[in-house]
């Protein structure tokens, strides 16, 4: 089968392209013809022998008749049985795309049904209601969400007017693709709430290459190695992007200042909100001595993070379509604690993996970790439950088969 790959970047920037890099060799070497069609050309080194098409436009809103022809050009010389669009692209591109020929596309997360992208209200809660008159009703009188609000979006009185039109022709457009691909049947769910029909949608699991030959343990860097020196207390690991409230890191610091039993944390990540939670991290008493901001690790400090930790956790209070940080943890054989949001319910058993806690309830957060702390035994159990189920429901062969059943019935065979 020839697939034409679609990314906006091809090359190593993100999960989404880290993901592409192992999909696209696993389906050559499962003998399909791959060619890349991308907007950034970054020649990685495991896209050797791969076909490239670069087209710097393919993300702007309106293409020109002669970017309109180039891009049919490419597509015409790939001559794919099936396209796959693997990232975002602009509703343009895709239109285009869709007329010439079969089209698969996944979806990651929210932004193709949410016009605040996140299904996140800036007062801190969850929206459960699908794209529609609530977030007009949201934006005029309840504060809006935290990418769609009246502080934020100052483009005039009827910006979200706009904002929801653009939203319900980017839904029409993906509707005239013959499937959508999701990651957990949360998102599954969102996707038939926004319009998408049974048929149209699928879930195709992810998996995760920690742990592996393809995937080792690297050098941390001297303050978080001398922290982890320091003593032998349990280690409690989250790595996450330090934005509130959506990541839920304010949740965890509070929880933490209330666990009673040793331990010490590392915080992996960074990003906006990283003094406001560095002052809060104190007022909750957890000085240097309990709590190593690490800031931005790469992929083998990451291994080595996991490895030497005893319990991760995954605090999220927005609803994560998946949550990929619990299969690293289940790679590792590592124990999660993390609040019942989105997808995570789909790879966390409660009692079974890992213990799974109402959102926001930082109180039963801490008594989960303490209750983890305090037993090496049942920190043992869930780990290798963890590890068992990651072996059986989530692994590469899995992913692909499901990519596979997609793109062949997309394409006719």
């Amino acid at each position: 089968m020839k697939i034409l790959f679609s990314i906006d970047t091809w090359g190593l920037v993100g999960g989404t392209e880290r993901l592409a890099a192992v999909v696209v060799p696993g389906l050559i070497e499962r003998g399909h013809e791959i060619e890349v069609l991308c907007r950034d050309n970054q020649n990685p080194t495991y896209g050797q022998g791969v076909v490239v098409r670069e087209l710097s436009f393919l993300n702007e809103d309106s293409f020109t008749p002669g970017q309109r022809a180039q891009l049919k050009d490419v597509v015409q010389s790939a001559g794919p049985d099936v396209i796959f669009q693997q990232s975002n692209c602009s509703v343009t591109c895709l239109r285009e795309l869709v007329d010439l020929a079969p089209l698969v596309r996944f979806v990651h997360d929210h932004p193709l049904f949410c016009p605040g992208l996140n299904k996140f209200h800036v007062d801190g809660e969850t929206c459960k209601e699908p794209l529609g008159a609530e977030c007009l009703v949201r934006y005029y009188t309840k504060g809006g969400c935290t990418c769609l609000n009246r502080t934020q979006y100052k483009h005039g009185y009827f910006a979200p007017f706009k904002k929801l039109y653009t939203k319900y022709r980017e839904i029409g457009v993906n509707k005239r693709a013959r499937k959508l691909l999701t990651n957990s049947s949360y998102m599954q769910a969102e996707l038939q709430k926004a319009g998408f029909g049974g048929e149209l949608t699928g879930v195709v699991y992810p998996f995760t290459l920690s742990n592996t030959e393809s995937q080792p343990r690297g050098p941390l860097d001297k303050a978080t190695q001398a922290f982890l020196d320091a003593d032998d207390r349990p280690l409690v690991f989250t790595p996450a992007r330090l934005t509130v409230p959506d990541k839920g890191i304010d949740f965890l610091l509070t929880a933490m200042g209330m666990v009673e039993a040793p331990f010490k944390l590392v915080i992996a990540g960074t990003g906006p909100a990283v003094d406001w939670l560095r002052v809060k991290a104190l007022e909750d008493g957890l000085g240097p001595d309990r709590l190593h901001w690490a800031g931005w690790q790469d992929s083998g400090a990451m291994e080595t993070l996991f490895h030497h930790s005893s319990i991760v956790v995954c605090p999220s209070i927005w609803d994560e379509p998946f949550g990929l940080v619990g299969l690293e943890a289940m790679a590792h054989a590592r124990p999660t604690v993390a609040f019942r949001v989105g997808g995570i319910p789909e790879w966390l058993e409660d009692e079974k993996t890992g213990l799974l806690i109402e959102r926001k309830d930082v109180q039963a957060m801490a008594c989960a970790i303490d209750r983890l702390l305090a037993d090496e035994e049942l920190r043992s159990r869930l780990g290798r439950a963890g590890r068992d189920r990651l072996a059986k429901d989530f692994t590469r062969a899995a992913h692909l088969d499901g990519l596979e059943r997609a793109l062949q019935g997309a394409a006719g065979n």
